[in-house]
């Protein structure tokens, strides 16, 4: 009986242990992970242009490019009413040309052509310009959307530089940061963009939104820590990070480092951009194309 009572104990003992291990390997798979991709920003000589496709399947509809030119060159690029193609430049200079505009390419800056099937951009001799292209697939109820748009929100080209756009407030960051609103709502059906920017140490508070999806792109000095649920990422200048739906996340950074990010919200419906009412505008938005 003694043996028997020995034996007995030994497997419970065992059974708790092997319990206690299925909990923590559960527990581990439940953590999300966070995507992220480092961009390409150092070019072999003589390369004159580079495609490199950023988290493939990452945003549903929607296929993102990290596209590099070297200058002295002109490119026309073809787009389609059934898309949306946002252009965002990050680093050197060019030019945008449609057959009656031209904006001038710089660092930090936005471009949507609205009404244009192609557009030149051009860019000189001894430049590099390289910028992150984003074509979403409209849907039908996009289509519909932007037609009932007031006139203010209707752009041939949507073009500013983001220190230029509107500067606002939220909860969750603290008052030594600067946000920016770089694409309100309303313009692209669905999506929405803003930068963050703050010196270390500080960060942006734990939060969660299931109604969107998020990336954030590495701006200039960039350097901070992505934390979701359980997983942390280091995220730096010049990468695209994705983070993981529905989590609770939120970013560090610390002694002399910077936070720089540009934020993307990919909403899943129109009543989720309900959501960006937790942005409180410092001063009026002016229009700027």
């Amino acid at each position: 009986m003694k043996f028997l009572a020995t034996l007995f104990h030994k497997n419970i003992a065992s059974v708790f242990v092997l319990m206690l291990v299925l909990g923590v390997c559960i527990s581990c798979s439940n953590t999300p992970e966070i995507v992220v991709q480092q961009m390409k920003m150092e070019i072999p000589f003589g390369e004159q242009m580079l495609i490199e496709e950023l988290l493939p399947g990452e945003i549903a509809d929607t296929k993102i490019e990290h596209i590099f030119y070297a200058g002295p060159t002109v490119q026309n690029l073809q787009l389609s009413y059934e898309n949306v193609n946002m252009f965002l430049f990050v680093k050197g200079n060019g030019t945008l040309k449609t057959d009656t505009s031209s904006f001038k390419l710089v660092p930090e800056s936005i471009a949507i052509p609205m009404t244009y099937k192609s557009i030149k951009i051009e860019v000189p001799e001894g430049e590099e310009l390289h910028f992150v292209r984003f074509t979403k697939k409209f849907s039908e109820q996009d289509i519909a959307d932007i037609k009932g748009y007031p006139d203010d929100n209707k752009y041939d080209v949507y073009f500013t530089e983001f220190d230029d756009c509107e500067p606002y407030t939220e909860k969750i960051k603290s008052p030594n940061t600067i946000s920016r609103t770089v694409l309100p709502e309303d313009i692209i059906p669905r999506v929405a963009l803003g930068t963050v920017e703050a010196p270390g140490p500080d960060e942006v508070g734990a939060h969660k939104h299931v109604m969107l999806d998020q990336l954030f792109l590495g701006l200039t000095d960039n350097d901070v820590v992505v934390h979701a649920d359980g997983a942390t990422a280091e995220f730096k200048a010049y990468s695209l990070l994705h983070i993981p739906l529905g989590s609770s996340h939120w970013v560090t950074v610390g002694d002399n480092k910077k936070m720089y990010y540009l934020w993307m919200d990919f909403f899943l419906t129109k009543e989720g951009q309900e959501w960006l009412k937790t942005h409180k505008p410092i001063s009026k938005n002016k229009k700027d194309s």
